[in-house]
């Protein structure tokens, strides 16, 4: 070791002695307010004299120095703690990485230790570091130079070797010695500033008489900090001193009252105020609230503050008071609120008992006497009852009874007796629990007792009650039974004790009734309706039960009580009357009063729920005719056979009525157009145009009917049957045997609708229908062999009819079915015709009503038998359905479907996306074709959601085995980006609009031809 390295190192410790400096060249007097700033300032100062120290190392071999930087870090952390030495251990340890050479990251590493060391050591010393001694100081030194030395076995072995040979020795002999010394000369300077602030604690505390007096007080620092406490502050709080010394003023404050206090403390700091008071509330050791009347001043030196001294009078007993003071005035104001309650407030050291103006009328004298001798009313009360009343009052007062309360009698000024109960408790007490006011109410309970001694009389009755009645526990057992209980059920108390009620239980109700009924006992406590019950001998009567729950203290059900008689015969006659009155004793329809009790609950109804119904009134042709001529008992016959025949014509939901004679209503609910009324109307007309069969006779009627709806037409009861019974008046005065709609508006659209079905009809017979062939395009060759059926109807007066128009008419009057099998049958002609005479197969796609699959019957065998006569072969017909005929399982569809696919049909799936486009059924049916439906492709471009959506479907279909028609191509560009996604057909009008059969054969079967 060279004996030269020693002077450069007390050199470089030297300038450890500018720390001192700092510390006390530091101003201190707004060091509170702005703390944060201050840190980081003395932060910025130590890192930058640690960059001097290290300016002027000894340098063992490049990049490898010493100084006294370790000795500098440790020594702020011990003495400004975590703060300011980060920020210094950040500069210094940038400085080192500047420096660079092989050993930084062991340089960083001891700047970083040695600022660590001495801020953990604070952190267990920071209230010592006044009278740390020399020995402490040089322990930290040794220990912070002990681990610099060990960061140097982290070189190579050999340069390790070679410093620690050569500087441990005037390591550990220097630093630990400047670490002492920096350190004692720092701790002298915190020790001075303590005995100063000591000597003007105790002379503050010598003036203000510290524990003198029954107030706590407390001598603190600016920052809050208690540094002396009298021994009534320890009490008041529940801690000892020294367990207060360690907890800051705003630790034992109640949020609540904490921004008040600061912004008054602030205050104080900055000169303006010398002192100031506010109610506080503090929390004591056991967690309890002391309310304490603070007051704070403070000892300022130099215009600084130095100490604040606090005084803390306890008002915890006096604001308790107040409190209950007030939570009693608020009860009574509610007492005073109810207006049939007399109230009373009783100061009972000063024995002055005021009350309200009820408590007067109680009396019968006016509240000014009442309130100039309240012993009026001690002197009112019934002698029998006083001597109980004062007994009842003095227990509480000794503190025997939660509450006083009695009942007792009052004799009032007029000389009638009242009967008062008296309710009241004590609101305050002294420190020593001795009373000081007692608030209570007054209740006129005259008629309670008088109901109460009705009740008496009852209970009496109730033992000999004809009622049935049970106490059950909670859990639904048997507990007790009265004698009506046994003569109803049939059995005797000792079988149904301790049974569950559940034995009574009758199928009839229903699983249903019983869970809602137990439902609303535990939401409610009670229930109250009919049941059905079952009695000993197994026969079912029916009962008004009423249960009621009988709960305990903590609000669980106890007890239940279930009342109940037998209402059988009872329910029997009210039936049988308001059968009686209620419907027509020949049809056994509803009469005019249920009508109209109908049509009320059903405006009612349709308003709330925003729907329709129709109101239909029926008038018999003829009827008078047959009753003048086969007399009236066959007249009788045929009206139940009409309203018979009425009933099968309409849904379950809906009504029918008669108003007497030969008049009918119907009430059609929840109806969704005017369509399904004239569909129903017709039916009506057409069964009741139904031969009868009246004895020996055979007769013919005919009926008028009138409609009208709500709430297009009317919207009250009255207006409504007018309003139709003029309506069917207009259709007899139009030929009878005809339905009639109310408005002109629906009049004459009924009258457009009637005759295009008339017009329909005569097209069925006089096929004025004609079929167009629209191709359908194979996109990857540009081939075309197959083509989709449309239906034309070209009318003589009207022109061309969309088919928009009249193919809904046609589906709701069952005209589809003759349509339908004449398209069917006409477009496997056309196919089979091509093919003959081209040698080629077009496949011809052919919409089919959902309603055809319906109600088709012979007509499908017919078509079926047409197929197999062709002999078309596979492929020729494909017919094309909706997505909403797979969802209708009653139509029979995969029986057909299958059938289909016996007679080489393929099938096609229409408008596929606007439905349901359920997967489960396209697995489960024989699909051949998706057409991916126009509204997808209208909007066809690169990139946008219809795009990912077409080329969802064909993938998936493609998957399935199923080939993909896109409808509504109308561009080149729609075209190209089918194909691109791998769409097998497309049709539309960049191809070809519909055409006849010749145009399409001369189209695309003969230049085909003559292009091949």
């Amino acid at each position: 070791m060279e004996q030269g390295i020693f002077f450069p190192l007390i050199q470089n410790a030297a300038l450890l002695l500018a720390l001192v400096f700092v510390y006390d060249a530091i101003p201190r007097r707004h060091k509170r307010k702005y703390f944060l700033l201050w840190r980081l300032g003395i932060g910025v100062i130590v890192g930058a004299i640690g960059m001097t120290i290290m300016s002027t190392p000894w340098v063992f071999a490049p990049g490898i120095i010493f100084d006294t930087r370790s000795v500098l870090l440790a020594v702020s952390g011990l003495f400004f703690g975590g703060l300011p030495t980060t920020v210094a251990v950040i500069m210094t340890a940038a400085y080192r990485y500047a420096i660079g050479g092989p050993a930084v990251w062991i340089g960083i590493a001891v700047i970083i230790s040695s600022g660590a060391v001495g801020a953990l050591w604070r952190s267990r010393r920071k209230s010592m570091l006044a009278s740390m001694g020399w020995g402490e100081l040089y322990g930290i030194g040794f220990l912070v130079h002990l681990i610099m030395l060990s960061w140097m076995l982290f070189l190579p072995w050999e340069t390790a070797k070679g410093v620690l040979t050569q500087i441990t020795l005037p390591v550990l002999t220097i630093y630990p010695l400047a670490t002492m010394m920096v350190g004692r000369l720092l701790s002298r300077r915190i020790e001075i500033e303590r005995d100063d602030k000591m000597r003007l604690q105790d002379d503050f505390l010598f003036r203000s008489q510290f524990d003198a007096g029954n107030i706590g007080i407390a001598i603190g620092t600016v920052d809050k900090c208690w540094i002396k406490v009298n021994s009534r502050l320890c009490q008041m709080f529940k801690y000892s001193e020294k367990e207060l010394l360690r907890l800051g003023w705003d630790q034992l404050s109640h949020p609540d009252d904490l921004y008040t206090d600061t912004q008054q403390f602030e205050r104080l700091l900055l000169g303006e105020i010398d002192q100031y008071e506010l109610k506080k509330r503090f929390f004591a050791k056991d967690g309890t609230l002391v309310y304490t009347l603070m007051s704070v001043s403070c000892k300022r030196s130099g215009g600084r503050v130095q100490l604040v001294i606090a005084g803390f009078l306890d008002i915890t007993e006096q604001t308790l008071a107040e409190q209950s003071v007030s939570a009693s005035r608020e009860q009574l104001q509610l007492v005073l609120d109810s207006g049939e309650l007399g109230f009373w407030d009783w100061d009972i050291p000063r024995d002055d008992v005021i009350r309200n103006e009820r408590c007067a009328q109680m009396l019968g004298v006016s509240h000014n006497e009442l309130m100039e001798n309240h012993r009026i009313w001690v002197n009112a009360i019934h002698p029998d009852d006083r001597v109980e009343m004062l007994r009842a009052m003095e227990l509480h007062l000794q503190g025997r009874t939660a509450s006083y309360s009695i009942d007792y009698r009052l004799k009032t000024a007029d000389g009638t007796e009242r009967w008062i109960r008296d309710r009241g408790r004590v609101v305050a007490s002294d420190g020593q629990g001795k009373p000081l006011r007692m608030c209570g109410i007054h209740v006129d309970i005259t008629q309670s007792r008088k109901q109460q001694e009705s009740l008496e009389l009852a209970a009496s009755v109730y033992n000999s009650s004809s009622e049935a009645m049970s106490v059950l526990d909670a859990k639904g057992h048997i507990i007790t039974i009265n004698a009506a209980f046994s003569r109803i059920t049939g059995y005797n108390e000792s079988e149904v004790q301790g049974q569950h009620v559940s034995l009574f239980n009758c199928d009839t109700n229903g699983e249903n009734f019983y869970r809602e009924m137990n439902q609303q006992l535990r939401e409610k406590g009670h229930w109250q309706g009919e049941m059905w019950q079952k009695r000993k001998n197994g026969d079912e009567y029916l009962i008004w039960l009423t249960v009621n729950t009988i709960y305990d203290r903590q609000h669980r059900p106890h007890r239940r009580v279930a009342l109940f008689s037998d209402i059988t015969e009872m329910k029997q006659q009210e039936q049988l009357i308001w059968q009686q009155a209620n419907y027509d004793p020949l049809t056994g329809l509803p009469n005019r009063r249920m009508l109209l009790d109908y049509l009320g609950r059903e405006i009612i109804a349709c308003e709330r729920r925003k729907r329709h119904f129709a109101l239909l009134f029926l008038d018999l042709d003829f009827f008078k005719e047959i009753n003048d001529t086969l007399g009236h008992d066959m007249g009788d016959q045929l009206l139940v056979e009409c309203s018979r025949r009425l009933q099968l014509c309409v849904r379950d939901s809906d009504v029918v009525a008669r108003l007497g004679g030969d008049e009918f209503t119907v009430i059609l609910r929840d109806i969704a157009d005017q369509s399904g009324v004239e569909r129903v109307a017709a039916q009506i007309l057409k069964a009741l145009a139904e031969p009868y069969q009246l004895g020996e006779h055979t007769s013919y009627i005919s009926a008028s009917i009138g409609i009208t709806l709500y709430p297009e037409d009317a919207d009250s009861r009255e207006a409504l049957l007018k309003h139709a019974d003029q309506a069917m008046y207009a259709a007899k005065a139009q030929g009878r045997n005809r339905f009639n709609f109310f408005t002109p508006s629906m009049q004459e659209y009924a009258h457009f609708r009637m005759h295009l079905i008339q017009d329909l009809r005569l097209a069925v017979e006089r096929q004025e229908f004609s079929l167009f062939f629209q191709p359908i395009v194979e996109l990857k060759s540009g081939d075309i062999h197959k083509a989709e059926v449309l239906l034309r109807w070209q009318h003589e007066t009207r022109g061309y009819v969309s088919p928009a128009d009249f193919i809904p008419v046609a589906e709701e009057t069952g005209l589809i079915l003759e349509i339908g099998a004449w398209v069917l049958e006409q477009a496997a002609r056309q196919s089979k015709e091509w093919q003959q005479k081209h040698e080629r197969i077009v496949q011809l796609s052919i919409n089919k009503s959902p309603i055809q699959f319906r109600d088709e019957g012979e007509y499908f065998s017919r078509w079926m038998s047409l197929l197999k006569e062709l002999q078309l072969g596979p492929g020729g017909i494909c017919v094309e359905i909706t997505e909403g005929l797979l969802l209708d399982a009653a139509t029979g569809v995969s029986d057909k479907l299958l059938a289909y696919r016996d007679a080489g049909i393929q099938v096609a799936l229409d408008d596929f996306g606007t439905g349901y486009s359920s997967l489960a059924y396209l697995k489960k049916f024989d699909i051949d074709y998706l057409k991916i439906d126009q509204s997808f492709i209208r909007n066809l471009v690169d990139d946008s959601s219809d795009h990912s959506l077409c080329e969802a479907i064909i993938v998936m279909a493609h998957k399935l085995g199923m080939k993909v028609i896109a409808e509504g191509v109308e561009s080149e560009d729609q075209r190209e980006l089918l194909r691109n996604m791998g769409c097998d057909y497309a049709q539309g009008y960049l191809f070809s609009r519909p055409m006849s059969a010749a145009e399409f054969e001369q189209e695309f079967l003969l230049d085909a031809k003559a292009n091949a």
